[in-house]
């Protein structure tokens, strides 16, 4: 039941555009907002690509291009978005096109913020400190799962503590959302199945947390039904268009799912993990949400039940939903990834001391997770992962 005493609210981008080809639009967009003066940040993941001519080459041709850069390196720091912020500046930019997946993007949201109030990223971490909104923001996302293009969470990495933090405001929002599958067709395999994993742990946490709104729980169902029967065809053939559509869309969902609701412990669990050791953030929440279905199964059955019947498996039991999870990560060589990592034993007990003070994850989590039940995740998840890199 929402409780309506304490009520809710819901946050969505000011514009979406979704199709096939909307990339190309970006100018005629811009245009129609009286932006004039675009800066262009991606990375060199995408340049290489071929994809940022697509964007770019509209934008000069209509004399709105200020400016580009291919320097965001993923996991982005702090400092790394303050110089962003700074390039944006001198190039006297009104608006600012995120090109790329989800660290082009949560750079993009901090950076124009900094460009236009003043201070660094590191003054903006936390819950609710923007104090208004920063440059207009364009984001286009590259890869099918981050949704960061319709959420107002930024993850940036603070080299100096060793953890990534999260800078989280409804100011962040896009004003416009660009869902171009096309950018997404020359996915290779790992990020398909990295990045779709992930999103079907937002639609999956978004669906359970305790302040998910009906407006979340509706996405998040959405979300599922386009990602259940996407996300291996996508992975097994990335030439499937279909599939490349369907994770697209699901990814998109996903994250305004989340956005207006939390997600849950699975991110909580991954940001230590993410922060220390190069693991990619959609192999971890792919290989723990399994343990966390586990977790908190005794308490959210039927919405299990639910969710699996949207992602096209039937309405599991918990324990089964869970097999099933567990069963995608191996098949989509998300453990075997994980295991590569090698993450060392004694790293668990620091790890799971850092996740449960992550209060604004931990906290709508649908039951409690304490620092042992952290111990015991990482160490199970961990050892799992072992196996089947052993295995491989």
């Amino acid at each position: 039941m929402i409780d309506l005493e304490r009520g809710y609210e819901n946050h969505l981008p000011r514009k979406i555009l979704c199709g096939r080809g909307r990339s190309h639009r970006i100018a005629e967009e811009a245009g129609r907002h009286a932006w004039t003066r675009l800066f262009l940040a991606s990375d060199e993941g995408v340049a290489a690509a071929g994809l940022l001519e697509r964007v770019a080459g509209p934008l000069a041709a209509a004399g709105a291009l200020v400016g580009t850069t291919t320097a965001i390196p993923p996991e982005p720091p702090l400092e790394a978005v303050e110089a962003l912020a700074r390039t944006i500046l001198d190039a006297r930019a009104d608006a600012v096109v995120g090109l790329g997946g989800g660290s082009v993007m949560d750079a993009v949201k901090v950076a124009a913020l900094c460009a236009a109030r003043g201070g660094t990223p590191r003054d903006y971490v936390g819950v609710g400190k923007a104090g208004g909104r920063g440059l207009p923001t364009i984001l286009v996302p590259t890869t099918a799962g981050t949704g960061s293009e319709a959420t107002f969470v930024a993850i940036l990495t603070d080299e100096a503590s060793g953890t990534k933090v999260g800078v989280v405001d409804p100011a962040l929002l896009a004003d416009v959302a660009v869902v171009d599958p096309e950018l997404t067709d020359g996915l290779p395999r790992s990020v398909t199945a990295a990045a779709g994993m992930d999103a079907i742990v937002h639609a999956i946490e978004a669906f359970v947390a305790s302040v998910a709104t009906p407006l979340a729980r509706g996405l998040a169902l959405e979300a599922a039904r386009h990602l259940g029967r996407s996300l291996e065809r996508a992975s097994d053939d990335g030439t499937d268009r279909g599939a490349r559509d369907g994770m697209a869309v699901g990814s998109h969902l996903a994250g305004m799912a989340f956005a207006n609701s939390s997600c849950c412990a699975v991110h909580a669990l991954a940001l230590p993990l993410g922060g220390r050791f190069p693991v990619a953030h959609g192999v971890i929440t792919g290989c723990f949400v399994g343990e966390l279905v586990r977790h908190a199964g005794a308490a959210r059955a039927a919405d299990y039940a639910t969710l699996a019947t949207a992602l096209g498996w039937g309405g599991l039991d918990p324990h089964a939903f869970a097999d099933r999870l567990d069963a995608l990560a191996a098949r989509l060589g998300l453990r075997t990834a994980l295991g590569r990592a090698g993450v060392p034993a004694d790293a668990v007990t620091g790890m799971a001391r850092d996740a449960v003070l992550i209060r604004r994850l931990m906290d709508p989590n649908p039951v409690p997770v304490t620092e042992d039940d952290a111990v015991r995740i990482y160490r199970t998840v961990l050892a799992g992962a072992g196996s089947a890199e052993a295995g491989a």
